[in-house]
């Protein structure tokens, strides 16, 4: 399972291991090769630290104890190159409308690819609709602004929700973009209960306007934003992006 990168199956067949023999030294390597491959490095080195005792009573204890040096190495490499890769996404989110996700560059995506499909022969794939103009019906005073982010931060804080984008965030090999298209199906189930609460549409098109609604109170054009409310939405992002230990929120 770790060489085709089942980074759960695997875990779940080394804590079993480990059920049976908690001194199984190859089971501990194992289980920090797993959390690693899962964006979990904070439990990954924790394992490794555990192997280091365990390596204690082993007679190859050194070499044991080499590899685990190496491997914490990787770790912290692995961790660098993750925050380094999502280091802007909290910091620029809300200004590049990270709730409705990147729908424009989908549609000049999509039509991109439908163009070469064409000259290669192959079917040509259904078009990405593009976006209608944005309408904006709702407006928001800076604490109400503040009051909706504290909901959606709540609603993406739920267990369900960050085992899901957690899993997305794999899924997408730790890619950014390919991380933002997956997510808007996902993060669309709880916030279209909070938009219809705050009045806005039940849809793409709503996600779209609540996002105008925030902006107008989080630095857009170059305003700047009051500090209580970007702490909300950093928290709120951060959330959405499944959190610093798994997620892809650095």
């Amino acid at each position: 399972a770790l060489k085709l990168e089942k980074w759960t199956t695997a875990l779940e067949a080394v804590e079993a291991a480990l059920e049976i023999d908690k001194d199984d030294h190859k089971a501990w390597y194992r289980k920090a090769l797993a959390e690693k491959g899962m964006g979990r490095f904070g439990d990954a080195e924790d394992s490794l630290t555990k192997l280091e005792d365990v390596a204690q009573h082993c007679p190859d204890r050194r070499s044991i104890l080499k590899d685990c040096e190496s491997e914490r190495q990787r770790i912290r490499a692995a961790r660098a190159k993750h925050s380094q890769q999502t280091k802007d996404m909290l910091g620029k989110a809300f200004q590049a409308g990270i709730f409705s996700g990147d729908r424009e560059k989908e549609v000049e995506d999509d039509a991109s690819a439908r163009r070469h499909a064409v000259a290669d022969g192959e079917p040509r794939p259904k078009p990405v609709e593009a976006p209608k103009p944005l309408e904006r019906n709702v407006q928001l005073t800076e604490r109400m602004a503040g009051e909706l982010i504290d909901e959606l931060a709540e609603a993406y804080g739920a267990k369900w929700f960050q085992e899901r984008v957690q899993k997305c965030a794999r899924d997408s090999g730790f890619e950014r973009s390919v991380f933002l298209r997956r997510l808007r199906s996902v993060a669309f189930e709880v916030q279209r209960p909070v938009l219809e609460k705050w009045g806005f549409e039940g849809s793409e098109h709503g996600v779209r306007e609540m996002t105008a609604a925030i902006r107008d109170h989080a630095g857009k054009d170059g305003k700047p934003t009051s500090e209580w409310l970007r702490e909300k939405q950093e928290r709120c992002l951060e959330l959405l992006y499944g959190g610093r230990e798994g997620g892809m929120a650095a």
